[in-house]
């Protein structure tokens, strides 16, 4: 778990803060000098921001809070702070925590794609595809990859990505039209994943993008 610390006025202007600050919200070390805590908290935290900043004690034992800050790209982290207050100086020291979550973006997922692709390609080349084959999960990925890269996917396309002959993709096709992974054939002869398929898919890369708990 990553950890970053800031010093501020007891109003929550920004004096000071580490590497790590500037990493937790995405954000370089210049823009955040001089900056209110009010510009980087999300809009439903800061009352108790404000809450927190007024029971606050000289010299007593940190006060934790768990609030959400945003980044400049609109995501939002959850962040548990421990916060001291030195009246001497007229500072508060903050000390933070998060967990960093993958941020599932069109062009990660695209690369985790490829990366499932290339791990596909390695297990069937080590253990042999009459047993570790997945033809199936093949179809999908290719039929993923086509469309997040633009490129229409007729059967040919689908059989040179997957190896397999036009027969034995055309056989699969049926099944997962069936189930819904890919939508139904309409004449275009462009194979297309189903809402079902793409959601699977999608939800399988953010899965591996996420950090392991």
């Amino acid at each position: 778990m990553p950890v970053a610390h800031c010093v501020s006025t007891t109003t929550g202007i920004i004096l000071g803060a580490d590497s790590g600050f500037c990493r937790l919200l995405q954000r370089p070390h210049a823009d955040l000098i001089g900056a209110s805590y009010r510009s980087i908290t999300v809009a439903d935290d800061l009352a108790k921001s404000a809450a927190m900043l007024a029971t606050l004690v000289d010299k007593a034992a940190p006060t934790q809070l768990r609030k959400h800050y945003w980044r400049p790209d609109g995501g939002i982290v959850a962040v548990d702070l421990l916060v001291s207050r030195f009246d001497a100086a007229g500072l508060l020291v903050s000390t933070l925590s998060w967990v960093e979550e993958a941020s599932a973006t069109p062009q990660r997922l695209w690369q985790a794609a490829l990366r499932l692709r290339h791990l596909y390609a390695l297990r069937m080349e080590a253990w042999g595809r009459d047993l570790f084959g997945d033809y199936p999960g093949l179809i999908l990925l290719a039929l993923y990859l086509a469309e997040a890269e633009g490129r229409p996917a007729t059967l040919a396309d689908v059989a040179a990505a997957t190896t397999l002959s036009p027969g034995s993709v055309e056989r699969w096709l049926r099944v997962l039209v069936q189930h819904g992974f890919v939508a139904p054939r309409d004449g275009s002869g462009l194979i297309q994943l189903g809402h079902a398929g793409l959601a699977t898919i999608e939800r399988l890369l953010t899965a591996a993008l996420a950090p392991l708990s």
